[in-house]
């Protein structure tokens, strides 16, 4: 195991150096993060617009909505899960198939990486659709255990809730590479996903622990100095420094979720490409990427 853990940290290290060299890579999870935001804000309005309709002016309380009410929810929950999902997957595409061009030595821009996006469009819904039935549902459990009096059942609940998204992000890990290669449909891919994962699930499952923890660390760290920068310039009482402050924390954190986009994409490109040719590319040690799938 400890192996495990030192060659998923030796991968994450590698494509954090290939993101370096093609910062690039950067510009489709930052298309993703900005089209999130706007489509949060358009959800927004007929969400509430339609609750307060259906509740005569109030917005229900968990347990007080009626079945009309707990209905709409629904909807417009799994409608927001189905374009949201949709938006990322369609910038996680470009990104894989631009990562899987550079490291066949190929040169790819972002142009590129929209184009096979794009020509990908039918396999990219029906991830979409597959993806929001199951964060649904994952919400829904959760939502049943908050509403529940019982404690025990609550906590039950919302364990199964995040298990099964926990579940689903590790089966779809290498979805997206095998259907920007193969060009196979969603089902197919997601079941050529999980056979993949298995194959490397000790560096597969470490790598991808390790750009998440690594991403948390550095996020507490930047909360712990963005708090302090916040409580001093408020405590200055200058308004321009108080701004100066929340664009800061923007920014860093906004840069820190696009790096960590990049690196996944770049990780799971290479991976990928080793188990289909034997060869992980410019971005690996093709020795590190052997010992990932074990004989």
């Amino acid at each position: 195991m400890a192996r495990k853990i030192a060659n998923g940290v030796q991968l994450t290290q590698q494509c954090w150096q290939a993101l370096k060299h093609n910062p690039q890579l950067m510009i489709f999870p930052l298309i993703s993060g900005i089209t999130l935001v706007i489509v949060g804000i358009i959800f927004l309005i007929p969400t509430v617009g339609g609750a307060l309709l259906l509740g005569d002016g109030q917005v229900a309380t968990n347990g007080d909505e009626s079945s009309v009410q707990w209905v709409f929810g629904i909807v417009m929950l799994f409608l927001y899960y189905f374009v949201c999902y949709t938006v990322i997957i369609f910038s996680n595409t470009a990104l894989v198939g631009v990562a899987l061009k550079l490291l066949k030595g190929e040169s790819a821009d972002v142009g590129d990486g929209l184009e096979i996006a794009i020509s990908r469009w039918g396999q990219i819904i029906g991830f979409a659709l597959i993806s929001a039935t199951i964060g649904t549902v994952a919400h829904m459990l959760r939502d049943a255990g908050r509403d529940s009096e019982n404690i025990v059942v609550a906590i039950i609940t919302s364990l199964i809730g995040g298990l099964i998204q926990g579940v689903w992000s590790v089966v779809v890990f290498f979805a997206i590479p095998v259907y920007v290669v193969e060009n196979v449909g969603p089902v197919q891919a997601i079941s050529r996903s999980w056979d993949i994962f298995k194959q490397t699930w000790g560096e597969g499952f470490t790598g991808r622990a390790v750009i998440g923890g690594v991403g948390f660390l550095v996020q507490f760290v930047l909360l712990a100095v963005f708090v302090g920068l916040l409580v001093v310039a408020i405590s200055t009482g200058f308004i321009p420094l108080i701004v100066l402050t929340v664009l800061f924390g923007v920014v860093a954190f906004g840069a820190l979720a696009l790096i960590t986009g990049a690196i996944n994409g770049v990780f799971q490109a290479s991976l990928y490409h080793y188990a289909q040719t034997g060869d992980a590319g410019r971005f690996i040690d093709n020795d590190l990427a052997r010992n990932a799938f074990p004989t």
